[in-house]
């Protein structure tokens, strides 16, 4: 067994972030339910929403990235992963710059220190070594990474990652859908991470 996961809205959370982030920067006047999403649709429908969002997710992404939380029983995966000898590997699709972030800052730099801070290259903490951490330009680089490391799973919170040509045939596409916003669409769908592991994990022994 080889475990991909995908690192932005599936591992990172972003949900109270950016309510956040677009009221105080005058986006939105109150923060919507429905996380993430629901502010990124209420942009969207504004005269250049669309450019309001990009702005938003450079925010959030780079110099606020120190703010996202991590998803409640990531931890305990992780852990488990190691614990049971089975390898992971997070595949992110990430360019290394926003392209309307005028400060420049170092996405993939700011996601890896997130990590850090959260323990995943700490030899007793959840025991990840950065070469273990990949990301690629375009969704396509995303899923010839995963193909290339020979996954057999993979978890992502984008069903539109799933459906990339060229996805490998044979590898269990789990979908994170916490908010079960996706459609019906055949995919194996959890709504929490404890879903996932005792999917994935019960099945090693």
């Amino acid at each position: 067994m080889r475990l991909g996961v995908d690192f932005d809205n599936t591992i990172a959370g972003y949900d109270r972030l950016f309510g956040r982030l677009a009221v105080a920067g005058g986006y939105l006047d109150k923060v919507p339910s429905g996380g993430k999403r629901a502010v990124r649709d209420l942009l969207r429908r504004r005269a250049d929403g669309d450019l309001d969002w990009q702005r938003l997710q450079a925010l959030a992404y780079g110099p606020h990235m120190a703010e996202a939380e991590m998803f409640d029983g990531v931890d305990a995966f992780f852990r488990r992963c190691r614990a049971a000898g089975v390898d992971v590997h997070i595949v992110s699709h990430k360019t290394r710059f926003a392209s309307l972030d005028d400060g420049r800052v170092d996405l993939r730099e700011a996601a890896l220190a997130w990590m850090d801070a959260h323990r995943f290259f700490d030899t007793d903490g959840l025991g990840l070594r950065e070469t273990q951490v990949f990301f690629e330009d375009c969704r396509a680089g995303k899923v010839a990474r995963i193909a290339d490391l020979g996954c057999t799973h993979f978890i992502d919170d984008l069903r539109e990652v799933f459906a990339e040509p060229g996805f490998p045939a044979d590898v269990a596409r789990l979908l994170f859908d916490p908010h079960a916003q996706s459609a019906d669409d055949g995919l194996t769908r959890f709504s929490d991470w404890h879903e996932i592991t005792d999917h994935v994990l019960d099945s090693v022994h």
